[in-house]
């Protein structure tokens, strides 16, 4: 071994030292651009709840807008406003007048989304009259303030609108906002109760009250599960949700008005929102103050600012292309926004919503067929396992670790079922994951089927989602990823590793049981291919995927039971399904299965998302590329993966064209720019939006057999500056101008 001089290794350790601060340089010049830069502003007012602006404190929401010649309006929702009927309920509106009105046509308006300080900002009137309100979120409580200040004096009013004064029986044209119940049988009436609004002194309060548990004692019975009741959680019996409004220079004029009883320069309105299984409304009633009473303005404010700032640094992603920067505009801010609207929702008791999130809007905006009130959406309260991970794939990369942790939590929350469906179901081991599950952690009876004459108790009668085992294998992945990139070690040994050890057991025990070789069958490859299926790629590919990441993690992540355990059901895989052609192998969607399709996926194509198999070595990346140019399905918006498919085969010059059609997915009736879709879903579509920034995000850092590899399927004539995460905890910070690249992988503290 030779020696360096001591001269040249300091000259080494000079040169780094000198390169990071140049290149912190050049970030922190080019990164004078900040999330602010792309606030979206309006300089009229809206006509309805289309032209709304979303903001959410991940727990609680709001979507405002202002009416021309009117006022200001806002619906409220929560992650957890969940009814009688299982549909998330918007908890109501809030209407706010203000005489003379500001408002009024042909006068000076500007609302602005200010990104930086997580508020939304009117500004209306002439100079001299000028009126400013704001509205913000405490993110450290659910507690929204509304500030006015006006150099004219004006009288205002905040009145709570309900749309729920009687109690409201489920219609058959809505029983798809109620997954759980469609088709809903001519002879089954479900109700949900009016909302209820409180006497109370100084503030106007309101609730809604679920009634019983006619909805939960329906599923345990008729899928035979009462007597393994105490494995699945009821979340619906005994809740109670709604708001309590109260205001500083305001009174309670009635049970839903508060207003000034003289004009005044200065206002402001406190709503805190509230759900909770409670014993009681009046134990409702009692927490819901004391939780008004813990937030106060000035702190509120401050940390709204401070919160967002941290978000705005821990990842973003600024692009510049120098002969298109409308696009490049526009595909930033897309990316900006598809984040904040998933920190908005993605911090509750429940994982993000797919078909809206909790910032829907007037239903027949989305859809005019569909001239029904706030609370319904397609696809209901259920979760599509499918669906539901997107936006949690895009949470690693852009380090939102903890927006993840509700994910997680509802799926671990509901083990306990998973295995006794696994038992009872299959007499397996282990559990599985139901790819549509209610909060309960059964499947919907409508996927279970409401007919079960001549149909044994394991059978799901729904043919979409009957056979369908991948879910788990997604689980692992997702979590194994977190674990790396957040170094997240505790949640490894404790979570990570037992969640995947219980979940190969299902594997092991039905599709293995004692012989040398897995043989999955019966299976299914997605949605779309049913018939006649034997070993589908998604679940070969996950497999080989998960086992050989466990396998590689460090001997003390795990003991030597759990480490042969894993070992031994490696050896027993099936091989990844290819098939051969005349220009080369192609992955096909399974060993064996009858070429009828039943929906549009490409399931073939899981070897290269979420799986990345294709990433071992560029023969087996030749047979994506070719695999993915022979697909059936063209999928590059809703929940369609061609995006970050594209991106992850290094197909560069695929993208640009992609991106494009991406970003132009916004529902022409909405204002908002990232209100995506519907899609195949609902509006704001966020698989939309997730897998927009998943193929961003893979465009610019991939990593191959533990390598990070930089801006791997980039157009060399864009620019950009990004910090996204990778694993092992490392940050990688870049710039690439003018076809010069230059970046810096830094670690992270581990938790």
């Amino acid at each position: 071994m030779v020696s360096l001089p001591e001269k040249t290794i300091m000259g080494n350790f000079v040169k780094k030292i000198l390169f990071c601060i140049l290149l912190i340089i050049n970030i922190l010049q080019i990164s004078a651009q900040k999330a602010g830069d792309y606030s979206p502003v309006w300089t009229l007012p809206s006509h309805n709840s289309a032209g709304s602006m979303p903001l959410g404190n991940g727990e609680s929401g709001a979507n405002l807008w202002v009416e021309e010649d009117g006022g200001l309006l806002f619906y409220l929702s929560r992650t957890d406003a969940i009814s009688e009927a299982n549909r998330l309920m918007k908890l109501g509106r809030v209407r706010v007048s203000l005489s003379p009105n500001p408002f009024l046509k042909g006068k000076p308006f500007r609302q602005t989304l200010l990104l930086d300080e997580g508020a939304i900002e009117i500004e209306a009137g002439e100079a001299d009259e000028k009126t400013v309100l704001r509205f913000f979120w405490d993110m450290d409580g659910n507690t929204a303030y509304l500030t006015c200040e006006s150099r004219t004096k004006r009288e205002i009013r905040a009145t709570a609108e309900s749309w729920r004064r009687e109690e409201h029986t489920l219609a058959k044209n809505e029983s798809t906002s109620s997954w759980t119940l469609h088709p809903l049988p001519d002879d089954l009436k479900i109700t949900e109760s009016a909302d209820v609004f409180l006497p109370e002194k100084n503030a106007v309060a309101w609730m809604h009250a679920n009634r019983g548990s006619q909805l939960y004692d329906l599923i345990m019975k008729h899928q035979d599960l009462e007597s393994l009741k105490e494995n699945f959680p009821d979340l619906v019996s005994g809740r109670i949700f709604g708001v309590y409004m109260s205001g500083e220079s305001l009174s309670r004029l009635n049970d839903s008005v508060l207003c000034t009883k003289n004009p005044v320069n200065k206002a402001i309105i406190k709503i805190t929102t509230h759900s909770a299984q409670v014993k009681s409304p009046e134990e409702w009633t009692r927490q819901i103050k004391i939780n008004d009473a813990r937030s106060q303005l000035n702190k509120a404010l401050a940390g709204s600012r401070g919160w967002w700032k941290k978000y705005w640094e821990r990842s973003y992603v600024y692009i510049d292309i120098p002969d298109n920067q409308d696009f490049a505009f526009r595909l930033t801010q897309s990316c900006i926004l598809q984040r904040f609207m998933a920190a908005g929702s993605g911090r509750g008791n429940l994982p993000i919503k797919f078909n809206g999130s909790i910032f829907t809007a007037d239903p027949v905006f989305t859809n005019e067929q569909y001239p029904l009130n706030p609370d319904y959406r397609n696809w209901g309260n259920d979760f599509w396992f499918q669906n539901t991970r997107l936006p949690y794939f895009s949470m690693l990369a852009s380090g939102d670790f903890d927006l993840m942790k509700p994910f997680f939590r509802f799926y671990l929350d509901r083990l306990p079922a998973f295995r006794a469906l696994a038992k009872k179901f299959y007499g397996a081991e282990g559990f599985f994951i139901p790819e549509t599950a209610t909060v309960f952690g059964t499947y919907s009876n409508g996927d279970y089927g409401w007919n079960r004459e001549g149909v044994t108790p394991d059978k799901v009668t729904n043919e979409y989602i009957r056979h369908i085992w991948s879910q788990t294998p997604e689980m692992i992945k997702i979590m194994l990823d977190y674990c790396s990139k957040a170094g997240d070690t505790a949640f490894l040994r404790s979570t990570a590793v037992p969640f995947a050890r219980e979940a190969l057991e299902y594997f092991d025990s039905r599709f293995v049981a004692g012989k040398n070789n897995m043989r999955i069958e019966p299976t299914q490859s997605i949605e779309t291919y049913w018939y006649n299926v034997a070993n589908d790629l998604p679940c070969v590919a996950g497999l080989h995927c998960v086992t050989e990441a466990l396998l590689n993690l460090p001997e003390n992540a795990m003991s030597k039971s759990d480490r042969d355990f894993f070992s031994r059901i490696a050896g027993t895989l099936p091989e990844i399904p290819v098939q051969w052609t005349v220009e080369g192998d192609i992955f096909i969607p399974a060993e064996r299965y009858l070429n009828i399709q039943r929906n549009v996926e490409n399931p073939e194509l899981y070897a290269v998302f979420p799986f990345d198999i294709t990433g071992k070595s560029d023969s087996i990346r030749e047979i994506g590329i070719r695999t993915y140019k022979r697909r059936i399905y063209s999928q590059n918006r809703g929940w369609g993966q061609d995006g970050q498919t594209a991106a992850m085969l290094g197909l560069t010059d695929d993208l640009p064209e992609m991106l494009k059609a991406k970003v132009a997915n916004t529902n022409p009736n909405h204002r908002f720019p990232t209100m995506w879709g519907p899609n195949y879903d609902w509006t704001p579509d966020q698989d939309h939006g997730s897998n927009l920034l998943l193929t961003v995000q893979a465009m610019l850092l991939q990593n191959r057999n533990g390598k990070n590899l930089i801006l791997p399927a980039w157009p060399k004539d864009w620019n950009v500056v990004f910090k996204l995460y990778a694993p092992n905890q490392t940050v990688v910070e870049g710039e690439y101008r003018d076809g010069k690249l230059e970046y810096n992988e830094l670690k992270t503290d581990k938790k």
